[in-house]
């Protein structure tokens, strides 16, 4: 439309400052006249809400490697709309646009393999399911990631520098998510709303646990890139780093779950076993762990500090929920062995109600509290066998890209690990997000750290020094760009 009243009219009167301000002009009038229309803020929410997904969508046929960056900034902060949850619509709205281009060979076939059988395991569920619709809910739901997950192998293969750029762009989502977390701590329920369990702090995500595993995650990342930003000397980026770190601790530590402290304790422990390849970076994150440590303890609120070793101090399976937890486990490992095709996403009800059980209440009987037998239970043993290769095939690339210049993927697989270690005893993936946060450390590390473009000899894996590659190429982990 543009080009053709250009042609019309020429360049400059449809560029002109009193033209573009009166398309402004209308364009504010009509969606003034919109919002009063809407009438109440909670309509006028889901319209906003309708609006940017629309525009993600076109920008996804534009311009996908920045669909995928804004789908990633926005994970966090799911909103539901007429029962559809803005994180299923930015998934799949973009997935569907940029489905046609995937390229199976720019994927790693650990990967294809593991997506395959965590696919078909989901599919065979339907078989047997109570509840078919959930059942198949839940293998559209990894249909969609995965989707997302193969774009980014193929947008991102020649991108050296997008490591960096998903650090940065979860770090930026996780600092919002903990803002509004602390401001429901204090009892301002400012866009996020009141918690789902009084004192527990949820922020944007479903419950509390949820909200912790994500910024334990977080944390590990930011603290990884506090290391990668502290190898290369850049101080300002080291300062800023440091900042964002103490600050997602105090957001872990608020969230006062359990699971969430053992998940950046498990990140933070992988975080350094894989570098210790490298002694002046191991010591390096020695010192750096306990300088925000020290700090992030400084400014958490003695309240909090008490709560969390109250927690820890209390003997394990002496609280109701503690036993309901492991009521819920054995009850959920009993079910995966007698059901080698799985039960089916969102199912595990069901089998609860089949076999009563009465340390278990009917508010926690949706899953079985253990994120791999949950996995299981939705797609079968052939499901989980796939899940745990994408996991382990992780750990494995990110010890194989090492800790010289291969940090931002040893921080993902970190980050990975951590979450995986809060899985064993909660099940966090109810969130969406948190399915396609889980891809996404899978891909950052899975990613190739160097530029495509570097000779053959480079990424064959010819000796090469800490800082510089053959060719005088530096690391782009080693030195941020």
């Amino acid at each position: 439309m543009r080009v053709r009243l250009q042609a019309v009219l020429g360049r400059e009167p449809l560029l002109s400052v009193p033209v573009i301000a009166l398309l402004a002009g209308l364009l504010a009038a009509l969606s003034a006249m919109l919002l009063y229309k809407l009438g109440n803020p909670q309509h006028q929410l889901k319209a906003g809400l309708g609006a940017i997904a629309l525009v993600v969508v076109v920008v996804a046929a534009m311009r996908p490697r920045l669909a995928l960056a804004v789908v990633l900034a926005l994970l966090p902060f799911e909103f539901h709309v007429f029962g559809v949850g803005t994180d299923e619509a930015l998934i799949f709205g973009v997935g569907v646009v940029l489905a046609w281009r995937i390229e199976a060979r720019q994927i790693p076939i650990w990967i294809r393999v593991g997506a395959m059988a965590l696919l078909a395991g989901s599919l065979l569920t339907l078989l047997h399911a109570d509840d078919r619709g959930s059942a198949l809910w839940g293998t559209v739901r990894w249909v969609g990631v995965f989707i997302l997950l193969a774009e980014a192998f193929r947008l991102l293969h020649d991108q050296p520098e997008a490591g960096r750029r998903m650090v940065d762009i979860v770090s930026c989502s996780a600092v919002v998510v903990v803002f509004f977390a602390v401001l429901q701590s204090r009892g301002i329920y400012l866009i996020v709303g009141a918690p789902y369990q009084s004192g527990n702090i949820q922020s944007f995500f479903s419950y509390y646990t949820n909200y912790g595993g994500f910024v334990a995650m977080a944390a590990v990342l930011a603290i990884g890139e506090l290391l990668v930003a502290s190898v290369g000397r850049h101080g300002l980026r080291a300062a800023t780093y440091g900042a964002v770190v103490v600050f997602l601790l105090l957001g872990v530590a608020i969230s006062a779950s359990r699971g969430a402290v053992v998940s950046l304790g498990v990140g933070c422990l992988i975080l350094m076993l894989l570098s210790a390849r490298r002694t002046s970076l191991l010591l390096g994150a020695v010192v750096l762990l306990a300088v925000v440590g020290a700090a992030a303890y400084a400014v958490t609120p003695s309240q909090t500090r008490e709560r969390i070793i109250t927690r820890f101090s209390t003997p394990v399976g002496t609280q109701v929920e503690d036993q309901e937890r492991f009521a819920l486990e054995r009850l959920g490992l009993q079910a995966l062995r007698d059901h080698p095709l799985g039960i089916g996403f969102n199912n595990f009800r069901f089998y609860v109600g089949s076999h009563p059980t009465q340390s278990i209440s009917s508010e926690i009987a949706s899953h079985s509290q253990n994120l791999p037998i949950q996995v299981g239970l939705d797609a079968g043993w052939l499901g989980l066998a796939g899940f745990l290769l994408l996991f382990v095939g992780s750990l494995l690339a990110a010890i194989r890209a090492g800790p010289w210049n291969g940090l931002r993927n040893i921080a993902c697989a970190a980050a990975l690990a951590g979450f995986m270690a809060q899985g064993m005893f909660d099940y966090l993936f109810y969130d969406i997000s948190l399915v396609a946060f889980f891809a996404a450390m899978v891909w950052g590390a899975t990613r190739s750290p160097l530029p495509a473009s570097l000779p053959a000899a480079v990424s064959s894996g010819r000796k090469r020094g800490p800082e510089l590659l053959p060719g005088g190429f530096r690391s782009p982990d080693a030195v941020p760009e």
